[in-house]
């Protein structure tokens, strides 16, 4: 049951400057009792330069962390990362280049790592067509210490549009890959519709399997994948025929993806895609799922927890909401903590806001990492746990562009 609780925050705003740490005091009260907590902001040198965007962080199953991003020189886009050693990072490598790449603000690289392997993307234009583009990859392979040939995830041929990817690691050197895919939408009959699908590719990039998830789904959405006590999870927006847009899930239990269901009946019709997928982390037989939805014009940040790997959800809980354009993400720390990242827009100013829920939905601070922007060349800011940590990036447009990384530690006093 979640409770009701009343929270008041003292809250400060990060100036942004390299080197630069805050720490900022928050204070949460539960009826009779009170508990204050610090969290700490600390700005780290970033390893990518000026005209650097899309940015990801992710962790692989020791806690390693590795930050991806995209850089652009002209024509010539190059998905680049680095490794997080101690407080700096690692010479960047280059993953892949080219000077056909399909560069979108809310379609980027992701990329997934483990101890065995590790696998990125990207999009390459496909033909002519505004949207007509593949998903191309590449994969590492630690035993023979070699990067695959660039490799187009999907099968089809089709000149349409493939992307909005979500990658996972599932043992072995294996990677669980999911996105929307076109090939139906260029018919003899007209346009199509939108499919969610999905694929297991060992470290050599060879389709071990392949599956279509959902016939009809939300055409440029972000999915999203998490692994859970039982197995994979994906979630991702589907469309009804009746326009309703809703957050739904799948998850892979006895060799099978389960029929789709929604997470919450939002009920929200919008005759085109908002962009603004959901996010999903999993640790253990827990499983949070935070997403955008704007009901009678009316902008939401939810959250629902599950603790039997996805199969039931908690009523949603309020994250934010009216001031808020979502572009959220979700991380589980350590200590069962849930934490959510969004955009409010209160005022003139766009903020980085994380918010804290405790494993039973309770909400135990909200915290400005720092300013950006609601254009959508600031992207979608991405967190990742770190023990009881979390770590963010996001582009900051304000000179230019370039890719920020922030450590926040959060500390009960």
């Amino acid at each position: 049951m979640i409770r009701n609780i009343s929270l008041k925050t003292c809250s400060g705003l990060l100036d942004l400057a390299v080197g630069f740490s805050t720490r900022v005091l928050v204070v949460a009260s539960f009826g009779s009792f009170s508990a204050a907590y610090s969290a700490e902001i600390e700005l780290l040198p970033s390893p990518a330069s000026e005209r650097s965007s899309l940015s990801r962080i992710v962790s692989d199953e020791s806690g390693n962390l590795y930050l991806s991003w995209v850089m652009q020189d002209g024509g010539f886009a190059g998905l680049f990362y680095s490794t997080l050693n101690g407080t700096s990072w690692s010479e960047p490598q280059m993953i892949s280049g080219g000077d056909d790449w399909f560069i979108n603000w809310a379609d980027f690289p992701v990329m997934s790592v483990s101890s065995k392997s590790k696998a990125a993307n990207w999009l390459r234009m496909s033909a002519e067509g505004t949207y007509d583009y593949d998903i191309d990859a590449r994969f590492y392979d630690a035993e023979s210490d070699s990067w695959s040939d660039a490799i187009t995830l999907h099968k089809d041929g089709v000149s349409a549009e493939h992307g909005f990817v979500a990658m996972l690691s599932v043992g072995e050197g294996n990677t669980l890959i999911s996105w929307l895919d076109g090939r139906n939408t260029k018919t003899d009959a007209g346009y199509g519709q939108m499919t969610l699908r999905a694929g297991v590719f060992n470290a050599r990039g060879e389709t071990l399997s392949e599956w279509e998830l959902d016939s009809r789904v939300c055409d440029c959405c972000q999915t999203s994948a998490a692994m859970s006590a039982a197995g994979p999870v994906i979630v991702y927006r589907d469309r009804s025929a009746e326009e309703i847009r809703d957050i739904y899930i799948t998850r892979y239990t006895d060799g099978i993806w389960t029929s789709p269901v929604a997470i919450h009946d939002d009920q929200w019709e919008i005759a085109g895609c908002p962009v603004n997928g959901p996010s999903v982390a999993a640790k253990g037989n827990f499983v949070a799922v935070g997403w955008f939805s704007a009901k009678d014009d009316s902008p939401k940040v939810r959250l629902a927890l599950s603790s039997d790997n996805g199969e039931h959800f908690s009523a949603p809980i309020l994250v934010a909401g009216p001031d808020t354009i979502g572009r959220i993400d979700t991380a589980i720390l350590a200590n069962g903590q849930v934490a959510v990242s969004w955009l409010d827009t209160t005022g003139e100013e766009t903020q980085l806001m994380v918010s804290r829920f405790s494993p039973r939905g309770a909400l135990i601070d909200s915290t400005v990492v720092g300013r950006t922007s609601a254009s959508r060349r600031s992207g979608f800011p991405i967190i990742e746990a770190a023990g009881d940590d979390l770590f963010i990036t996001w582009t900051d447009t304000n000179d230019g562009s370039a890719v920020r990384i922030a450590r926040i530690h959060f500390a009960s006093q």
